[in-house]
């Protein structure tokens, strides 16, 4: 009887879909965005899909804070993350999830959302 190997991973890790990687959502991104969106899922922990604080202070941390507002803002226009409240009011974060968006991305049933149109905490 054989031994089945076991990979040990140190700490947490994230995954992507290949239907994700695949899409036209995800192909016409930027490197930074990419790698903004691996941030993102990141900070996903299972039951926090739409309550994640990506804080600018920590957004700074690994870009500039003008090109993270830029992919930040491409990667809710291709349906790949949403903003449920918007910070800046006292200090607060803004609070985003992950969204599902992006499967109809390039559709007609595609829904577009105006960032200027989300409300403030």
């Amino acid at each position: 009887m054989s031994k089945k190997k076991r990979n040990k991973f140190d700490g947490s890790f994230t995954g992507i879909e290949h239907n994700l990687v695949n899409s036209e959502s995800f192909k016409n991104l930027s490197v930074y965005t990419k790698w903004l969106y691996m941030e993102f899922k990141l900070r996903f922990h299972g039951d926090n899909r739409y309550n994640i604080i990506f804080p600018y202070q920590e957004a700074i941390k690994i870009m500039n804070v003008r090109t993270f507002i830029k992919c930040r803002n491409k990667l809710i226009e291709n349906g790949l993350i949403d903003i449920v409240k918007r910070g800046g009011f006292y200090n607060q974060p803004a609070i985003y999830g992950l969204s599902d968006r992006w499967k109809q991305f390039g559709k007609k049933d595609f829904v577009k959302k105006d960032i200027r149109k989300i409300e403030y905490l």
